[in-house]
């Protein structure tokens, strides 16, 4: 069982990364600039900070509303891919500990179960190459047609420490 589940989520990483790279539409429907539609699924942007990751490097830290329009529980790690491009270069995801002791992290609601017409927020994170240049990031499904994305100027970002909402 334990093989099965490691093929399958190997499988679903692969199926991410293909898709991220041949997506060539980067539309996003709806009115408003920070509302993203994907298939069955909706992603408010809300806000980003610059926190610091394990490694002791600067982070910029997505927070965002995840919508399940569609008719079964969805969780956003299971059903969306994000890349984050900065300098043309892939920025790679990253960890922000809330709670180094416990290793609770700012990215753990994107494991919950979000019921057919229920919100829940989320946190994600990537490693930034600088704290100047725009972080330009991209949303989509794993097996949707639509994507969309938000850039996000971290010269213009507070800086917070993990499991805070106050500047430093």
């Amino acid at each position: 069982m334990k093989k099965i589940t490691k093929r399958l989520f190997s499988l679903l990483l692969t199926g991410a990364m293909i898709f991220s790279l041949a997506a060539c539409s980067k539309e996003k429907s709806g009115g408003s600039s920070d509302v993203i539609k994907l298939d069955n699924f909706e992603i408010l942007y809300k806000s980003a900070c610059i926190m610091t990751d394990y490694l002791g490097d600067d982070a910029v830290v997505l927070t965002l509303d995840f919508t399940n329009k569609g008719n079964e529980n969805a969780s956003y790690l299971w059903t969306i891919y994000e890349t984050a491009m900065q300098n043309g270069i892939d920025l790679e995801k990253t960890i922000v500990y809330t709670n180094p002791e416990t290793l609770d992290a700012v990215g753990d609601s994107q494991w919950d179960e979000v019921e057919p017409g229920s919100t829940v927020e989320i946190r994600t994170a990537f490693a930034l190459a600088d704290a100047a240049n725009e972080v330009e990031v991209s949303f989509g499904t794993l097996f949707g047609s639509k994507t969309g994305k938000v850039t996000i100027d971290p010269s213009t970002l507070s800086r917070e420490t993990a499991g805070s909402d106050t500047e430093q």
